[in-house]
């Protein structure tokens, strides 16, 4: 379904899948909208206007001023940022779109999600809520524990494992120093087993998962992506824990009347095949999922997000790989310390090793915080089969080099 109209495109920070996300709004016919804090946002040459806001600090009725003031019409809001979902909601029911249902205000922070999954019978993990500063750690039955924002928590910001009362002390300290006293925080139990997410279109409140990828080498201390992802998944009991919770996932969208969009599920597998969600947001993966998503079935998760956001038609249960018995990988190169990573191999080089088909360098990359993850690099690779995807990821990171620089 195509029309007319423009779409809003929000970002903040440079994220948002901006690029991608007007390529698909200028397949579908309309105008891609950015609506960004910076004024000179690289991402604007990518869109054919841009409003300008200041997420901190403006309303609903600002936002939406400066909107009508520059003639922009909106058909659309799309949204690929956590932080921004609140946003996407008022912009929704302020012009009667798709996007502003009772379910999106679920997906708003973890601590609902949790609520909703135990009330639904769909998970039997223990979690509590409530502040850094003011938690009750007496309340925690057993350890080790997971602690995380409620919301806002991309990029794995804040994320900490506490073993012991002393440890889990010591992080909300920590959590409050960085992010202030009000912050909200979900607490969970430990998940002993193997990372995994599930990524595909909610339609008529069905979820497809069409694309599971296992995390190896996943670093369990700060919730980041540390080894190769690969899909399918090599692992019989992950690709046995990702059926399952794609139909748990499945019957939660039903439940809270989630009906149209994209998913991005991250989840954990146990040594016997059970699962147990981490997390739902309402985008598709970040990083190089989306390419990655488009190789192994053929289905552009963007034009999906688009067609939701303007009441078109998505793809239904039907949807199948394209790249049947391919095994497809995401290798990503984060940076440890503080400083500046440069010097680092160029794309176009990485590109001569023949199981990489596509990626990203970025060079100088600077390091300001550990407190989320700092990907400067990231390959995608296919190859036939396992045992040459494992030859084809020692290949990457000997070709690879870089340089970092510390701060003075």
């Amino acid at each position: 379904m195509s029309g007319s109209g423009d779409v809003l495109i929000l970002s903040k920070r440079f994220a948002g899948a901006v690029r991608a996300m007007a390529d698909a709004v200028r397949a579908s016919g309309r105008r891609p909208v950015l609506v960004s804090a910076v004024p000179d946002d690289p991402n604007g040459r990518a869109c054919d206007a841009q409003i300008v806001v200041d997420w901190e600090s403006a309303g609903i009725e600002q936002l939406t001023a400066t909107v009508d003031r520059a003639g922009v019409k909106p058909v659309g809001v799309v949204n690929a940022v956590e932080s921004l979902l609140p946003w996407q909601i008022e912009v929704a029911r302020h012009y009667g779109l798709p996007g502003g249902e009772a379910a999106r205000q679920v997906l708003l922070s973890k601590a609902f999600v949790r609520e909703r999954m135990a009330g639904l019978g769909l998970s039997s993990l223990w979690f509590d809520s409530g502040t850094s500063a003011t938690y009750d750690i007496a309340r925690v039955p057993r350890y080790p524990v997971i602690v995380k924002p409620s919301r806002e928590s991309g990029g794995s910001r804040l994320v900490r494992r506490a073993n012991t009362t002393e440890e889990l002390r010591t992080c909300l300290d920590e959590i409050t120093r960085l992010a202030g006293s009000g912050f909200e925080i979900v607490l969970e139990e430990y998940i002993d087993g193997v990372e995994f997410s599930v990524d595909g279109p909610v339609t008529c409140g069905e979820f497809r998962g069409v694309f599971v990828v296992e995390k190896t080498g996943y670093d369990d201390g700060r919730g980041h992506d540390a080894g190769l992802l690969v899909s399918p998944p090599s692992s019989a009991h992950v690709r046995t824990a990702a059926a399952d919770l794609e139909k748990r996932i499945g019957r939660f969208c039903e439940a809270v009347g989630f009906a149209e969009g994209w998913l991005h599920v991250e989840g954990r597998a146990t040594t016997v095949g059970q699962s147990e969600l981490i997390e739902i947001n309402p985008r598709f993966g970040g990083r190089l999922y989306r390419p990655a998503v488009l190789l192994a079935t053929g289905l552009d998760p963007a034009r999906v997000l688009v067609s939701a956001a303007t009441g078109g038609e998505l793809p239904g249960s039907s949807v199948a790989g394209t790249r049947s018995g391919s095994v497809i990988g995401m290798l990503p190169f984060e940076a440890q310390s503080l400083g500046r990573v440069m010097q680092v191999t160029p794309l176009e080089e990485m590109r001569s090793v023949p199981a990489v088909v596509d990626g990203y360098v970025f060079d100088p990359y600077t390091v300001h915080s550990l407190e989320y993850e700092n990907f400067f690099a990231e390959f995608l690779l296919v190859t036939d089969d396992v045992a040459a995807m494992e030859r084809a990821v020692e290949e990457v990171r000997n070709r690879l080099s870089y340089q970092v620089e510390a701060f003075d």
